[in-house]
């Protein structure tokens, strides 16, 4: 009797020892055959989008009429280049952007072509701001430039455009003087009435290529962003609303910027708020809002007037 329990004893150490050697291939098997996403990092990173925005579409989280927004573009993964998406995958798990985001500078709505949007609000103001801490005693910074395909009115020649090599008066309601262009130059003549011209800039005032065009005499009937970053982002691969999601290489080259964990993202991504905001955090309720900046009033000493008593 003895020798028989002893026997089912070995058999019950080998039989957990097997159990231990084999559960972790099972857990991996289980684990490669799942169709669900992978799960979401504990921290959010920089993630940058480049979308080919179609017309007819706002850069504005909110639309004040029926046209849609850029963000409800990207937000459709059905518009998704670079792989396939798994099914039943949302915008979140498949981007790791879990906070708000924010176009880096705008296009206007008749406008088309290349936009970038980003959850970090640190490289929002690292593009759309000069003077931003990022860019100082960093002389070996390159300009961010914007390359346009622009079909304007009338014959233009290079004797028209001369001027914006050297800076043209958009008035100073709109910024005053634009600085130099970084190249322009003739396409082609779609019919003696038009002239598509291809000019790229470094600032980012608002409507600036429509108004250096205006200034001149002229006025721009299509325009189209091609390129930024002296032609290494670009278009290619991509139709009109169709979206990709920009390598770490690819910011670092083209924007300057080192990507990153980014702490304490949360909001919404086509929403009002939320601490992804370059502007930096908000009031978190109304009267946190009232309080702020104002200053503690020292008892009068007079006896306040009844709620219900009405003022002469």
């Amino acid at each position: 009797m003895l020798v028989l329990q002893c026997g089912a004893f070995q058999n019950l150490i080998v039989s957990f020892y097997l159990l231990v050697l084999i559960a972790p291939t099972i857990h991996c098997l289980s684990l490669s055959s799942s169709s669900s996403p992978p799960p979401p990092t504990p921290h959010e990173r920089t993630v940058v989008l480049l979308l080919y925005k179609p017309p007819n579409v706002v850069t504005s989280h909110v639309s004040n009429d029926d046209r849609p927004t850029v963000y409800n573009q990207v937000q459709d993964l059905n518009a998704y280049v670079g792989g396939e998406i798994m099914e039943g995958s949302s915008f979140q798990e498949w981007t790791g952007i879990r906070s708000k985001v924010h176009a880096i500078g705008r296009l206007d709505a008749d406008t088309t072509g290349l936009l970038l949007l980003t959850n970090d609000g640190g490289l929002v103001h690292h593009v759309t701001n000069k003077n931003a801490a990022s860019l100082r005693d960093k002389s070996n910074v390159a300009t961010i430039t914007k390359t346009y395909q622009a079909l304007v009115m009338g014959h233009q020649t290079e004797d028209t455009l001369r001027c914006f090599w050297e800076g043209v008066d958009i008035g100073t309601k709109y910024g005053g003087r634009t600085a130099p262009v970084d190249n322009v130059q003739i396409l082609e003549y779609p019919n003696h009435k038009s002239t598509l011209v291809s000019i790229t800039i470094s600032e980012g005032k608002n409507r600036q290529v429509r108004r250096m065009f205006h200034s001149i005499g002229s006025g721009v009937m299509q325009l189209k962003r091609v390129a930024i970053g002296n032609d290494y982002l670009t278009l290619e691969g991509l139709q009109e609303g169709q979206w990709r999601v920009l390598s770490d290489e690819e910011v670092k080259r083209t924007l300057q910027w080192e990507p990153k964990v980014l702490e304490n993202k949360t909001g919404s991504i086509g929403g009002r708020q939320g601490s992804g905001s370059p502007r930096g955090k908000r009031p978190s309720s109304t009267n946190d809002r009232q309080t702020i900046g104002k200053k503690r009033r020292r008892p009068s000493g007079k006896v306040r007037r009844s709620s219900n008593t009405r003022r002469r």
